[in-house]
């Protein structure tokens, strides 16, 4: 390689190395203490359609407002507040959905170690439903192990994986959910500016722990960009590729929609 572009991607490396080139998977990097990142979510569903005709649409987006807050040289704290927007033929308009608080704690530097770890902590509230917008009061609690992995001659690749485990408890029904996702996501730094990556994120979950729900598998690709004054977005696109039990050609329309696309907007100061 010649020492220009050596130089170019060693400075796409540093610039980058605690900024997340994905949609759906975390990095294992926390913010420094005193530093903080304002971050808004906007997640599209759509291709949910079931049945024939205009009352079969379904349209769904769902927004978060993040706010990230480094309180020590490995932690960090994060604040959402959620709402969710409905055009389908029972429901349509934005309503307030709930807010998470999550804490998380870098156990090894990516950048020091040849795996990054971390435990992600995010107890939530819920009080409208993901899937057509009904009122309802549901607590969650959600545990994350995050790893990744630097690589690469310029340290200009990256690999990220979550473990995940979430617990939902709907006191109205009694209704227990517990669910289980892996995500994994792998990019490359084109220059300062530009990160280009693909994700693959599967997921299943069970009522009460012993009566299967659904399972499904999406994977498409993820797009980032940034300034140096601290401004980014990130784009992800992604399509249910398996899903079952399948009831819409070798999909499960059911519980997810067959495409979603989300823009992560945010600024660092």
């Amino acid at each position: 390689m010649r020492l220009p572009s050596l130089v170019l991607l060693t400075s796409a490396a540093t610039v980058l190395a605690c900024d997340n080139p994905f949609g759906y998977s975390y990095l294992t990097e926390t913010l420094k203490p005193g530093e903080l990142e304002f971050v808004q979510w906007a997640t599209a569903r759509i291709g949910r359609d079931i049945g024939s005709g205009y009352d079969a649409r379904y349209r769904a987006f769902d927004f978060k407002t993040e706010i990230e807050q480094g309180i020590s040289a490995n932690e960090q704290i994060s604040y959402y507040v959620n709402y969710r927007y409905f055009d389908t033929a029972t429901r349509e308009g934005l309503q307030f959905d709930g807010f998470q608080i999550a804490y998380m704690r870098m156990l090894a530097d990516p950048d020091k170690n040849a795996w990054g770890q971390a435990i992600y902590i995010e107890p939530g509230y819920s009080q409208a439903s993901g899937k057509n917008g009904s009122l309802r009061d549901q607590y969650s609690l959600e545990l994350k192990y995050l790893l990744q992995r630097n690589f690469g001659d310029a340290q200009d690749w990256i690999y990220a994986a979550n473990l995940v485990a979430e617990v939902e408890r709907t006191p109205s029904t009694d209704a227990d959910a517990v669910s289980f996702k892996v995500t994994q996501g792998i990019a490359k730094a084109i220059n300062a500016s530009w990160y280009a990556g693909f994700e693959v994120i599967a997921s299943a979950e069970w009522a009460e722990l012993n009566d299967f729900e659904y399972a499904t598998v999406f994977a498409g690709p993820s797009l980032r960009y940034q300034q140096e004054n601290g401004f980014y977005s990130t784009l992800t696109a992604v399509a249910q590729v398996y899903g079952s039990p399948a009831d819409k050609g070798d999909l499960n329309v059911s519980e997810k929609s067959p495409y979603e696309i989300r823009l992560k907007a945010g600024f660092e100061f």
